[in-house]
């Protein structure tokens, strides 16, 4: 297991929190695909496979039943079925992006093997020991992870994986980082390392890997040589308000990150037998 950080974090919710939906509107998927990409994750695709890559060698096996918590535009589970000739559950609350990737898996002839379920990640659908493995990319941080991670322990068979990537506090972190990013992203709380892994542990399971990778964000990468252009015709299209809420979004975590208070982490559980 990799080694983290330890330091007291506020975990209460700050007062102003942002709605996840209202972050995720029209406006917000255009501002973030352009920033993200389709898998909507920093690092794009690259991010998948790297955390695909630390899954097989944990164990993740093909024609496996894998859940996918907040599926979003489905990019990383069209990768998982066509990688691992496996059935991905892709559990999101948000009918858009249900939508948009339903178009995107029947474009690639994968309807049948990314199976869309409409629910909340906190009261998933589904039996116990239900599933292979568990995913997740970069989602926790909009939700209540104790109880996201008790569901996906339920959910799992003994002997699945659990593999996923959050945002991360780390050293420095302050209550006016929470607050800021509880109003422009909608984080009720960021976990430390330590803290992710005392949350599994507490939950049964055995932590394979904690892994920072905060070197491996490009939110600090340097804006494209249209990015002018570009906000300019966001602004045009959608408001000068919402460019403004969009560039405040980006700004607050970059300061974060760039002063290292915040970051980036990998996580391998296994559920025991």
């Amino acid at each position: 297991m990799g080694i983290g950080y330890d330091a007291a974090m506020p975990e209460t919710v700050p007062s102003e929190l942002r709605a996840v939906g209202d972050l995720y509107s029209t406006p917000g998927m255009e501002w973030a695909v352009r920033g993200l990409g389709p898998h909507f994750h920093p690092g794009s695709e690259d991010a998948t496979v790297a955390l695909a890559e630390r899954a097989v060698h944990y164990g993740l096996e093909p024609n496996s039943r894998i859940l996918e918590v907040a599926s979003a535009l489905g990019a990383p589970a069209r990768y998982l079925a066509r990688r691992f000739v496996s059935t991905v559950i892709c559990v999101d609350m948000d009918r858009q992006m249900h939508a948009a990737a339903g178009a995107a898996n029947s474009a690639e002839g994968l309807s049948r093997r990314c199976l869309r379920v409409l629910a909340r990640t906190e009261r998933l659908p589904l039996r116990d020991n239900a599933v292979d493995a568990a995913w997740s990319q970069d989602a926790l941080i909009h939700m209540d992870k104790d109880v996201v991670l008790h569901e996906l322990a339920r959910v799992v068979r003994p002997a699945g994986l659990i593999a996923f990537t959050d945002w991360i506090a780390r050293p420095g972190f302050t209550p006016e980082d929470a607050a800021s990013l509880a109003k422009h992203m909608a984080s009720p709380s960021l976990f430390t390392i330590p803290r992710y892994v005392a949350a599994l542990e507490g939950e049964g399971l055995e932590v394979l890997l904690a892994e920072d990778r905060t070197r491996a964000l490009r939110v600090a990468a340097l804006p494209a040589a249209d990015q002018e252009e570009f906000e300019r015709a966001f602004a045009g299209k959608w408001g000068e308000d919402e460019l403004a809420r969009q560039q405040a979004m980006s700004t607050a975590w970059r300061s974060i990150v760039s002063g290292g208070r915040g970051g980036y982490a990998l996580f391998i559980a296994r559920v025991p037998v």
